[in-house]
């Protein structure tokens, strides 16, 4: 397990064993897991998308843009 990112609002674990990806949008409580080339493709865009700065806007509609494969709710204990 490979934690890719974490900021207030996203975190991203990558599992390179198993060929996915864990995105958790933490301003929603709402995850989703991603496999074979749909992680890889996310993984490219996600290391292309941090090369630049971004505003939190910007930052938002990025994850926003996921928000269709993040279905699983979060619960907290």
């Amino acid at each position: 397990m490979n934690v890719l990112f974490n900021n207030p609002l996203l975190y991203v674990i990558d599992y390179p064993g198993h060929d996915a990806l864990e995105i958790l949008d933490k301003r929603h409580g709402r995850m989703g897991l991603l496999r074979g080339a749909t992680a890889d493709r996310m993984r490219g865009e996600f290391e292309t998308f941090l090369t630049q700065e971004h505003n939190q806007e910007e930052f938002e509609d990025f994850i926003d843009s996921y928000k269709s494969i993040l279905d699983h709710s979060v619960l907290q204990h």
